[in-house]
């Protein structure tokens, strides 16, 4: 068995700000780098990035850039492209997604000195045009999940392509994720281990897919993390659960990792998502590297680290793979970074604007189309619009990411000289109000506990967190407006952040 690991490294993510930029490409991306050639050189793997992320370690770290070249050169990292500033391309029209690619080959050219074969889905969000957005940018090959392919419900055959795991694992629920894992999937399974080479509305060997899958690289996550019940001991049974080859197909591979560069290093989004810590993010993690050393070594013992695009070359099996418009990886649905409040906000703009463009395109100069191109699709970006926000689960977006959606697309709205905003149905009244109440309601009823009962210093406190909560809760001023700026929405969600901390805390997701 042949092994694949690919760093995905997104400095597009949720609750990163620039000022972490550094820190996270430090820590994460260079260390990465670093250990792969110190203590495995020659040793295979994939590194993944916007055109957006290598524009910025460019700009903040122009040395990480040159290790990275200088691996992508040596042939130990194959380089993995993707979206400029990912966007979730199944929820945009296939011209933009396209533009969004290309605005990336353009930075990989300039800085990286290559185009990428291998291209990286955001979140494997699926429609039916995806395939050949990808192709006609001159990919070869694309990632996969195993998951949403074998819960597809409408196969190239007609039904589900594997009825054996979509009767224990699908389900109709719109959920974020799905780790339910009911099929006990067999070691060889040729999905698992051999491309397709058929994707469903292309020609036999026009793309190539390999999937990867949660069954892995969730648990691959979790160690890194100290999650615990994830030790090392138990990766390696995992890896080695799913590691046989099938019968007369040859050398087969598995994907190991496959996710965030930035769970390599720091913590991301971890302590945010399982332990209730939502101002815990993207901090340094001391035993990553010992973690990542033992993980190559052990798997090294096992069989040999390639490359994407060399296990999209291994003997690929015969049958054709499809995924159903709207999915996602996880057990998601890519319409659910469509539906959240900021994205409902700022759709029917984006629409606005798209219209306008799309009619006035060819009146304009190559290069003031292109940018405001640049800018719309900048705007889609769906870190800027997540996580959701729900009453078992009240996160709110943050202010950066927003602001970056916000920014772009008022640029691209100046630039096509404007559209009526009149007609549009949106309220930013209603917007704040469905990010931010439900989480001061709760902050609320902990200050007023606070001051009835708290220490001189917490009643004090809760003082200031109450009038800090008048402030997040302001909404009078914006009623009405089409739009909301992304200055409203940072002061009040800056308060309302603030406003928590002086209490302590809330436990806003069990």
């Amino acid at each position: 068995m042949k092994y694949v690991s690919i760093f995905h490294a997104n400095l597009n993510y949720a609750y990163l700000t620039p000022d972490n930029y550094e820190f996270v490409i430090r820590e994460s991306y260079e260390m990465t780098i670093d250990t792969m050639r110190e203590n495995f050189p020659g040793t295979k793997y994939v590194f993944e990035a916007s055109g957006y992320t290598i524009e910025m370690m460019e700009k903040y770290t122009p040395d990480v850039i040159k290790k990275l070249k200088s691996a992508i050169a040596e042939g130990s990292c194959e380089f993995m492209g993707s979206p400029y500033a990912h966007p979730m391309l199944p929820n945009f029209p296939e011209k933009d997604g396209s533009w969004s690619l290309e605005f990336s080959h353009r930075i990989y050219e300039e800085i990286l000195g290559i185009r990428p074969v291998s291209f990286w889905n955001p979140e494997c969000g699926w429609r039916n045009y995806i395939p050949r957005q990808v192709r006609d940018a001159g990919y070869k090959y694309l990632t996969g999940d195993f998951e949403s392919y074998s819960r597809c419900e409408n196969g190239p055959n007609g039904g589900p392509q594997r009825p054996e795991i979509y009767e224990k694992e699908a389900t109709k629920e719109k959920n974020f994720y799905n780790f339910d894992f009911k099929y006990d999937l067999s070691a060889d399974d040729y999905a698992l281990h051999y491309p397709f080479n058929h994707v469903q509305g292309l020609e036999p060997g026009e793309l190539r897919t390999f999937l990867r899958s949660d069954r892995i690289c969730q648990y691959a996550v979790r160690y890194f993390m100290g999650m615990e019940g994830y030790s090392h001991e138990e990766y390696l049974a995992t890896i080695d659960r799913y590691s046989s080859d099938r019968e007369g197909m040859g050398e087969g591979a598995l994907i190991i990792f496959a996710d965030d560069a930035e769970y390599i290093g720091t913590n991301g989004w971890f302590r945010l998502k399982y332990q209730n810590e939502p101002d815990c993010v993207f901090e340094k993690v001391p035993d990553a590297q010992e973690k990542l050393i033992a993980l190559v070594e052990a798997v090294q013992q096992r069989g040999e680290f390639i490359t994407f695009a060399e296990a999209c070359e291994l003997t690929p099996n015969t049958q054709p793979v499809a995924w159903d418009d709207d999915a996602a990886w996880h057990g998601a649905n890519a319409s659910t970074w469509a539906l959240t409040p900021m994205a409902r906000m700022l759709r029917p703009w984006q629409d606005l604007i798209r219209e306008k463009l799309n009619a006035m395109e060819f009146d304009l100069s190559t290069s003031v189309a292109e940018r405001i191109w640049y800018h719309l699709t900048n705007s889609y970006n769906s870190d800027g619009q997540w996580p959701p926000t729900l009453p078992h689960a009240p996160h709110i977006i943050h202010p950066f990411n927003y602001a970056y959606c916000f920014e772009n697309l008022l640029l691209a709205h100046h630039l096509v000289g404007g559209v009526d905003l009149d007609t549009l149905s949106s309220d930013a009244a209603e917007t704040l109000s469905e990010i931010l109440d439900m989480q001061c309601v709760l902050i609320r009823d902990k200050a007023k506990l606070l001051k009835a009962s708290g220490t001189p210093d917490e009643q004090r406190d809760a003082e200031v967190a109450d009038r800090l909560l008048d402030v997040a809760l302001e909404k009078e001023s914006v009623r009405g407006n089409k739009i909301l700026d992304s200055g409203e929405y940072t002061v009040r969600a800056d308060a309302m952040v603030e406003a928590r901390r002086l209490c302590g805390g809330i436990v806003i997701e069990k």
